[in-house]
């Protein structure tokens, strides 16, 4: 962990990134209490005997801790905390970095401050901090625990500042939180042609909208920030609205990711709170759809519980970082995503087959339009368990089922890496069950 002032110039600087805290406790210390106590056995002592000394010590006692109190209660009002989570978002297994602002915009500096900070993944961060200077900010960095798969949030940060006699308290606590996302790993996946009946222009190589040779076949309604020497007047003048001419554009195919993350499907071991086995489907769905979506194809991810992201490497990440065990032992989700699609459409689900999960509920659609393909994982062997004959037997029993439908069935198991697989997915030979 360290420590750094910022600033250091007369004016305030701006305080950017903070947030005011509001006080839940003033009160003094167990030394001040000490002082007040002491200081009324002097005054006593002193009144009784005579004693001047004893008399003016007494007070000074007594006094102490009033400006104390003051300068504490003025110091919190004034104190603004921010947090910077540097990355924002990380993969798993890597490690994130948080930036504790503490900002003073008074003239005048704060006590020594004791922080007691909420991070994930583990107890309370506690430390302390030498005060900050007036006019000026520090900043307290230290490192966030490798984390497990998910949305995290740093803060709220409970702040207790004292006088520089530690004779008052004040108990604080921010508002302000900081934001991390841990997204599943993705692979680089070899970047080969698809198959004909999945290419851009499967159909023909460019797609024109206006192909039927009507003026308004080819045009749309005007979109905030497109280019007005492409409005379209006659169509304008017909419709009532701005009209934009539809240029001639490539025609980009259809990719959908289906995941299957049923807890029934992904059994877990006592010593493991997380599936190995989910995991790596996540991941693999995430390294498929992103590797579609930035060679610019048209990408919707579902999950099995129904969530959907589309086309942005971004988006689909920061959904699929939040998935977790889905508790339902249907794949309906799933198998209303596959209604309605287009002849030229790509499908690549993701898949786990085991006595207690059947994917005949994916099987509810007719045969499967242009190309699918199933990753159908052996969930048990992520386990250690490599001989388990009830649970190959109904696997082989979905991916029959799978391959009758129409889909390509490509097997996973552990130590199987979707980079090496993705060949395999890609390849006009209906793969062997093994």
């Amino acid at each position: 962990m360290t420590t750094r002032p910022i600033g250091g110039s007369s004016a305030a600087p701006r305080l950017i990134d903070t947030a005011a805290i509001g006080t839940q406790r003033v009160a003094l210390s167990s030394r001040g209490r000490t002082f007040l106590t002491v200081g009324l056995i002097s005054l006593a002592s002193g009144l009784l005997l005579g004693v001047t000394d004893l008399e003016r010590l007494g007070v000074l006692l007594l006094v102490l801790p009033v400006p104390a109190w003051l300068a504490v209660r003025q110091a919190r009002s004034g104190l603004r905390v921010g947090h910077a989570v540097t990355p924002s978002r990380i993969v798993v297994g890597e490690q994130a970095q948080v930036r504790l602002v503490l900002g003073n915009p008074h003239s005048f500096g704060t006590g020594p401050l004791r922080i007691t900070e909420t991070v994930p993944g583990g107890r309370p961060l506690r430390f302390s901090v030498a005060g900050v200077r007036g006019r000026q900010r520090r900043t307290v960095a230290y490192p966030l625990p490798t984390l497990r798969r998910g949305h995290y949030t740093v803060g709220p940060t409970t702040v207790m500042a004292s006088d520089p006699f530690g004779l008052v308290t004040a108990d604080t606590q921010s508002t302000d939180v900081g934001e991390l996302v841990v997204r599943p790993k993705t692979y680089r996946l070899a970047d080969l042609a698809l198959p004909i009946a999945w290419r851009d222009g499967a159909a023909t190589l460019s797609h024109s909208v206006g192909s039927g040779g009507s003026d308004d076949a080819s045009v749309r309604e005007y979109r905030h920030g497109d280019d007005l020497r492409k409005i379209h007047w006659r169509s304008t003048a017909r419709s009532g609205a701005f009209m934009v001419r539809q240029e001639e554009r490539p025609w980009h195919g259809e990719s959908l990711v289906l995941l299957d993350h049923r807890s029934l499907a992904y059994p877990t071991v006592p010593s493991q709170p997380d599936s190995a086995a989910l995991e790596w489907a996540i991941s693999a769905a995430a390294s498929i759809a992103c590797h579609l979506a930035e060679r610019g194809r048209r990408v919707a991810v579902v999950t099995g519980d129904g969530q959907v992201a589309h086309d942005s490497s971004p988006a689909i990440l920061d959904m699929l970082a939040d998935v977790k065990p889905a508790l339902r032992a249907d794949l309906e989700p799933l198998t209303a995503a596959l209604t309605g699609l287009g002849r030229d459409a790509a499908v690549f689900a993701v898949l786990a087959a085991s006595p207690k999960s059947s994917v005949s509920g994916l099987l509810t659609q007719p045969r499967m339009p242009g190309t699918a393909v199933a990753v159908l994982l052996r969930p048990w062997t992520w386990n250690g368990d490599t001989s388990d004959l009830l649970a190959e037997a109904a696997w082989q029993s979905s991916a029959e089922t799978l391959r009758a439908a129409g889909w390509r069935v490509v097997p996973a198991e552990a130590g199987d890496d979707i980079a090496e697989l993705w060949p395999s997915l890609l390849s006009r030979r209906v793969t062997s069950v093994r």
